[in-house]
């Protein structure tokens, strides 16, 4: 039996490369709201400004040249970087600079495929984006691993964090460190309200939780353990990633700590938790 052909039908290409992109009139907003609650003046203030970027690439002269070519960047892709760069803006919590939202349990990073849902952009236009934003060093991107209990690791949401020097580009700087504060006292005061120091609320429950091993006895006194090593009846493996993990938080979130400081914070949380 023979196949009947269709007709061939050109493909109209309605802007860039068939996307929709229209040139002279750019899509850079979200194509739906994201939350009814009033985001931080500072936020909304950098969306508006790195709009400047579509009409003038020599803003961000980093993500101008992120392909590598000498030419300037396509439109469309301009056009894709922005809106995912508003998406990630729009989800950023300000005491941290990262992409998420923070909870009693630990701070939920969002992931690539929620922040499409906001953009209409296609997956691999969006992670195109994402790999221009990176090699411009607007954002950083960090891939954490949890440890199961059959000894594999499964990959998280990939940490995302905003380069506070966006900020300075777009004469934003002297207001963000101001306003840094602010959402620090405000987290300080949300962690008050339900108990435990900050780090303790916006971290401990993730880092610290199913490390205690089954040989742990609760009760009993246990010496002090040097800086750094686990107590005893603790996983080795397990103490030492919920470790790491915790000083990630703590110089994400108190950036002017010295290491020595972090160290010595780490150990003094996890003790105490461990032998709650």
């Amino acid at each position: 039996m023979a196949l009947e052909k269709r007709p061939y039908v050109p493909r109209v290409n309605g802007g860039g490369n068939y996307c929709g992109h229209q040139p002279e009139s750019p899509r850079l907003s979200l194509i739906k709201p994201t939350t009814d609650k009033k985001r931080p003046g500072i936020l909304k203030a950098l969306q508006v400004r790195v709009q400047q970027y579509y009409g003038a690439p020599k803003t961000i002269p980093s993500l101008n040249a992120a392909n590598g070519s000498k030419r300037q960047q396509r439109s469309e892709r301009r056009e894709a970087c922005l809106r995912l760069l508003t998406a990630i803006v729009e989800f950023t919590d300000l005491a941290s600079l990262r992409c998420g939202v923070p909870t009693q349990a630990g701070f939920l990073s969002l992931t690539l495929d929620y922040l499409v849902e906001f953009t209409g952009l296609h997956p691999r236009r969006a992670e195109r984006a994402m790999a221009d934003l990176k090699r411009a060093n607007l954002i950083s991107v960090s891939q954490p691993r949890q440890l199961q209990e059959d000894g594999s690791w499964r990959g998280l949401a990939a940490v995302k964090a905003i380069n506070k020097l966006l900020f300075s580009v777009f004469g934003l700087g002297r207001r963000l460190r101001h306003e840094r504060d602010r959402a620090a006292k405000r987290l300080a005061k949300k962690a008050a309200k339900v108990g435990g120091t900050l780090t303790s609320w916006a971290r401990n429950a993730l880092v610290v939780g199913n490390v205690i091993g089954k040989g742990a006895h609760a009760g009993h006194y246990r010496p002090p353990a040097p800086p750094g090593s686990p107590p005893r009846g603790v996983d080795p493996e397990s103490y030492q990633q919920a470790r790491h993990e915790l000083l990630v938080a703590l110089k994400t979130a108190h950036p002017d700590m010295t290491a020595e400081e972090c160290n010595a914070e780490a150990d003094k949380i996890l003790r105490t938790k461990l032998q709650a």
